[in-house]
């Protein structure tokens, strides 16, 4: 048995013979590769050095720990990734930021003051007691001044 073929080869190849395999697909039959290893081929992109190497190298950065603790700065990122006029439910904001842990996510608004500019509840259908809405300050402001109109 020789050396093993580059996961990189191998995700190349399999695109090659299955043209009509989505990305899920080609994920689930390579062992090694990635989402965005297997994107960035398909699109014909340089392959860069971090795409292909392996995950579980040992160490982790500052900016992993933060994603995955500091929830109302990962509020805040979501927030900003927003565009101009747009809002978000609640329920997606959370599943975003806190993943599963939507207790994590509730400490983090109700431990956060400045979050109160940022939510709007709305009861967009009859049936419903309404739902948690969230945006740019603005954006909630001027949403405020139209429901209340």
């Amino acid at each position: 048995m020789g050396k093993p073929r580059p996961v990189e080869d191998r995700v190349r190849d399999c695109i090659a013979n299955h043209p009509d395999w989505d990305t899920p697909r080609v994920l689930a039959a390579i062992f090694g590769s990635s989402r965005e290893l297997i994107e960035t081929i398909r699109e014909g992109k340089p392959v860069t050095p971090s795409l292909v190497e392996p995950k579980g190298s040992g160490t982790i950065t500052l900016d992993s720990i933060r994603k995955r603790y500091d929830i109302s700065a990962s509020i805040k990122t979501e927030l900003c990734r927003l565009k101009a006029g747009t809002l978000i439910a609640e329920r997606e904001l959370c599943s975003k930021t806190a993943g599963k842990d939507r207790n994590r996510f509730k400490r983090a608004v109700d431990n956060t003051e400045e979050f109160a500019a940022n939510r709007i509840k709305l009861r967009l259908g009859e049936d419903t007691d309404g739902q948690w809405f969230w945006g740019s300050a603005l954006d909630v402001a001027e949403a405020k001044r139209v429901r209340d109109e």
